[in-house]
């Protein structure tokens, strides 16, 4: 029978895998919402902008609306994976003491928090947001300007 620090890695692993699948998908809808997109510009390019444009541009702003909304519900079951990780690894340390840990990962925080002082704030889920409203942007603005 494994003891209980195994249970605790297995478990830890697991969650690491959730957070690593969560990842994969978000990137591979984006890829997707990108490659419509591109599609979609290249075929207003080559037709020109028009009423008729509006069966393009109209989906094209509610992938972008889609995409965010999916990239912040990545994020928050992200969270969840990694809220569980870290209660896993703090008993995992409890157990083990001497291995130090949580100072270990404090360090390595800290450390990449000075090198990277202003990166380090900036959340990448929010990039992903920022891209996905990008998109939905174009869409609304093309949109508009299709009927005028």
């Amino acid at each position: 029978m494994a003891d209980s620090s195994d249970v605790l890695i297995e478990l830890w692993k697991d969650q690491r895998d959730q957070m690593r699948q969560l990842e994969n998908q978000r990137a591979t809808l984006t890829n997707i919402v990108i490659l419509v997109v591109a599609a979609g510009l290249g075929f207003i390019a080559q037709s020109g902008l028009g009423p008729s444009m509006l069966a393009v541009t109209l989906p094209m702003m509610l992938l972008g609306s889609y995409g965010a909304l999916a990239c912040m519900k990545y994020r928050e079951r992200l969270a969840l994976h990694d809220a569980q990780a870290v209660s896993l690894r703090k008993k995992l340390g409890d157990l083990h003491p001497g291995l130090s840990i949580e100072a270990g990962w404090a360090d390595t925080y800290q450390s990449q928090q000075a090198r990277f002082p202003k990166l380090f704030s900036l959340r990448l889920y929010a990039l992903w947001v920022a891209l996905h409203l990008g998109i939905a942007t174009v869409g609304g603005v093309l949109s508009i300007w299709s009927l005028l």
